[in-house]
């Protein structure tokens, strides 16, 4: 018995404070947020042939901004070089990404990023702005 009220006076055994454990906030635990943990949010898998592709496309357009107006041109042809594949592939790739969040049951987070409600996907180079200029602010 007196084992036990030592034990307990020093914070031992069963405590009687009910309070919740003092854990740091949520957002300290939170990495930063970059294009491959956006597209996981939008549904899309690692797995996916293009998700590395379109995770670099996001980074350079949030990076230069100006690249996407030259998507096929420039920023297709930068991205196969990168990953030893032709441009074709990558926008190929960069569709199927597209149409897996597309397909992700929930669009609200999608319509926030991109500030309207969409009817259909968006355009190839309407993503990877839209993403972009997400992860810029």
């Amino acid at each position: 018995l007196v084992l036990l009220m030592v034990l307990s006076l020093a914070g031992c055994g069963k405590s009687t404070d009910r309070r919740q454990p003092n854990y740091p906030e949520k957002d300290t635990l939170q990495k930063p947020l970059d294009a491959e943990r956006l597209l996981r949010m939008l549904g899309a898998s690692g797995k996916l042939a293009g998700f590395r592709q379109t995770a670099y496309m996001i980074e350079q357009a949030r990076e230069h901004p100006e690249c996407v107006e030259l998507i096929t041109k420039r920023l297709y042809r930068d991205t196969a070089r990168v990953f030893h594949t032709s441009s074709n592939c990558v926008e190929r790739n960069l569709r199927t990404v597209i149409q897996t969040c597309w397909r992700y049951p929930d669009h609200s987070f999608l319509n926030l990023i991109m500030g309207i409600p969409l009817v259909q996907p968006p355009t190839n180079t309407q993503f990877i702005d839209m993403l972009a200029a997400y992860l810029r602010d």
